[in-house]
């Protein structure tokens, strides 16, 4: 198959299968409810369509194949990671989309795999030589980065031609690049698009590397001056106004990762012979590192000791040992006095595979931010090294997740613990949890129209085993409801529309014949629109005939479900 329409095939059915899940966890669908299903579904249709365009010509169709099941099953089980160490005690905080982290991890997992996979394949071996790391590594990342800007420029030539038709009357451009259905498979064409141009002209991506890497190459001298005399001035200075900041160890590792990016783009593939400065500043730069990752690791030990781990600490450490191996290596190979810094390339491939595997253990729970954190800081409060008065309950309510939460539990629930930590680690638990309300707290009734007699006095928990899902307001509180009261079927009688507080939908309530009140039906509203409500409020809602009537077939009553459309909100009249 020609690689163009491989790949053009890809990007669609990479677009058909997120609108799909967009479809199946929006609106009430079955994904909605499952959510260690979606978030590494979701993350995979993101990212492994990528990864096979970027592979077709470099690896064989079956190793491809082979490649892609390995990593899909890594994404999957970061994915499923991720939603369960969110807990389902705190759902009603979280969503289905996967985390910051997941993302950032899986991004990262990929890109720093990738490469060594297609290397390794291009030569037929598991360790290949650096500059195919090199060269393969660049490749992909200048490849996203243009294809990412081909699609930004695709959306505003289209976004550009819409405005231009409506300015003309013509809105059907506007309204279908605002569609779900043509966004998101239009988005991974485009994609596409940009992935197969920059591969079939690699002469081109090739001149643009050079380009960029000579450019940044000649900011290495400068950093390495600022840097060393930064730490030429530390004895006479001393390290009290670096700690009183707050923020040193952060400060420090982004000046050793711009450190050992400007390195690279001098050394490149070790094959180039810069001039003497950029010689220079190389060696410098290896010998530099070192010192600034010591600083780093001490001012991170400081703030542990200090005030224990905390997810943002643990992040820092994988980033202190990750330095830890640059400085070895990078400093290694500037003392061995070899000519081309050949431990460079060794260093780097060492770091990649510990890359790797960091992100193996902070992605899973082996190291996984929240439980090192959880565990660290309970420690510390039975420890009494830290008060009760002053120990954060919110910390682990809010960000130890599933092992804070079940932490709190522990520290209620055991009768050896002190009793101010019991009774702090309960009121934690108890606002974890929105409390409960009865109907007439949770039902706040909106227009000129009284709310009847008895809607709110109605057994509703008994009402919901006959009717299925009934809004929460009715149940046990742990959201507010407007009511409105009206005839909105047109039937002449009294009927209550609940509006959810936090759910962009309207619940229509009808008294049967035996005076119950009961479900009749559910409206959608459009997501930011309050227009609906203010019409409601105001009385001014009405109904209209169906666009479709029912069916009579066979002594069944059919009733058409309309495919979904969103609505666009009315503009305010002025």
């Amino acid at each position: 198959m020609n690689p163009f329409h491989f790949r053009a095939a890809i990007g669609l059915l990479q677009g058909i299968a997120l609108y799909a899940l967009y479809r199946a966890s929006d609106h009430g669908g079955w994904l909605a409810l499952h959510p260690l299903l979606f978030s590494p579904l979701l993350l995979a249709a993101a990212s492994l369509p990528l990864l096979c365009q970027t592979g077709v010509g470099a690896l064989r169709p079956s190793r491809l194949a082979a490649w892609l099941a390995g990593l899909a099953l890594a994404v999957a089980v970061v994915g499923a990671h991720d939603r369960w160490r969110v807990g389902l005690e705190h759902a009603a905080r979280s969503d289905l989309m996967p985390g910051a982290l997941a993302m950032l991890g899986v991004s990262l997992l990929l890109f720093i795999a990738w490469p060594l996979i297609l290397a390794g394949e291009s030569e037929r071996r598991w360790r290949a030589s650096y500059p195919a790391y090199f060269d393969t590594a660049w490749k992909l990342g200048l490849q996203l980065m243009f294809s990412g800007l081909f699609v930004g420029v695709f959306w505003l030539i289209l976004n550009l031609g819409a405005e231009l038709f409506a300015l003309v009357g013509i809105g059907g451009l506007r309204r279908l690049i605002g569609e779900a259905e043509f966004a998101i498979p239009a988005s991974t064409l485009a994609l596409s698009a940009g992935l197969h141009l920059s591969d079939v002209r690699p002469g081109i991506i090739q001149g643009l590397r050079s380009l960029l890497l000579t450019l940044l190459s000649w900011l290495l001298p400068l950093l390495a001056l600022l840097i060393g005399a930064f730490l030429a001035l530390l004895p006479f200075t001393g390290l009290d106004s670096l700690w009183k900041t707050g923020h040193a160890s952060a400060l420090l590792l982004g000046a050793s990762g711009l450190l050992i990016f400007l390195l690279n783009t001098a050394y490149q593939d070790g094959n180039e012979q810069p001039g003497r400065v950029i010689r220079l500043s190389l060696r410098a730069a290896c010998l530099l590192l070192a010192p600034l990752q010591a600083l780093a690791a001490y001012a991170l030990a400081l703030r542990v000791g200090q005030y224990g781990w905390s997810p943002d600490r643990v992040f820092a450490a994988s980033l202190v040992i990750l330095g830890a191996c640059y400085a070895v290596g990078y400093g290694w190979a500037a003392l061995r006095r070899q000519a081309g810094l050949a431990g460079v390339a060794c260093a780097n491939i060492g770091a990649a595979w510990l890359s790797l595997a960091l992100l193996a253990a902070v992605l899973t729970p082996l190291a996984d931010p929240a439980r090192i954190s959880v565990s660290s800081q309970l420690s510390r409060l039975q420890a009494g090294r830290v008060a009760a008065e002053r120990f954060d309950f919110d910390f682990l309510r809010y960000q130890g997740l599933r092992y804070g939460h079940a932490a709190l539990l522990r520290l209620r629930d055991d009768p050896g613990v002190d009793g101010a930590i019991r009774r702090k680690a309960g009121d934690a638990l108890s606002e974890d949890k929105p409390q409960p309300k009865p109907p007439a707290q949770a039902v706040r009734p909106r227009g000129p129209a009284p709310l009847p007699a008895g809607f709110l006095a109605q057994d509703w928990k008994q009402a919901a085993k006959r009717t299925g899902e009934l809004p929460s307001c009715l149940l046990d509180g742990r959201n507010e409801c407007d009511a409105y009261v009206g005839d909105y079927s047109g039937g002449g009688k009294p009927e209550v529309l609940l509006a959810e507080k936090l759910a962009a939908r309207l619940s229509l309530f009808q008294r049967n014949a035996q005076g119950l009140w009961t479900l009749a039906a559910t409206y959608d509203l459009p997501a930011a629109c309050p227009a609906p409500l203010e019409a409601l409020a105001a009385g001014q809602a009405r109904a209209v005939p169906p666009l479709l009537p029912d069916l009579d077939a066979g002594g069944l009553r059919l009733r058409p479900r309309y495919p979904y459309a969103p609505q666009e909100c009315p503009v305010a009249k002025k």
